[in-house]
């Protein structure tokens, strides 16, 4: 089962879509949740709310541009189309939000430390 509908596209994108793009918005629900388990596996893992986020926000950049343009020129205006809006993305920022990493601050503990020794404890000189 998908992780969001198309109703919640239509919310991210601020319009309601006809039979045909609900259609479409369906598929690039299912291509941007194949990205997902391709690179990360069960998606049950990860955390659905920033799940639901990444997947509704691909298949909404992907609606804006539905035809995959990349650009849009009337008379001599120009107006470049981003990357990320030709095809189903995840983009970096997503990818990041998805994986997580923890860093160690400079007080951080860690569950498995071993003190270091001397090099006269080594030897056996105390």
């Amino acid at each position: 089962m998908a992780v969001v509908s198309y109703l919640e596209v239509e919310t991210s994108l601020g319009r309601s879509l006809s039979d045909a793009e609900i259609a479409q918005v369906n598929q690039w629900i299912d291509d941007a949740e194949l990205l997902v388990r391709t690179r990360l596996g069960d998606l049950d893992a990860l955390d659905q709310d920033v799940l639901a986020y990444v997947v509704r926000e691909a298949a909404a950049t992907r609606a804006r541009n539905p035809e995959g343009y990349q650009y849009e020129a009337i008379d001599d205006y120009r107006y470049g189309m981003p990357a990320e809006s030709r095809k189903v993305t995840i983009t970096d920022e997503w990818w990041d939000l998805l994986t997580p990493t923890t860093r160690a601050g400079a007080y951080s503990v860690r569950p498995d430390f071993e003190s270091d020794t001397s090099p006269t404890d080594a030897l056996g000189w105390t």
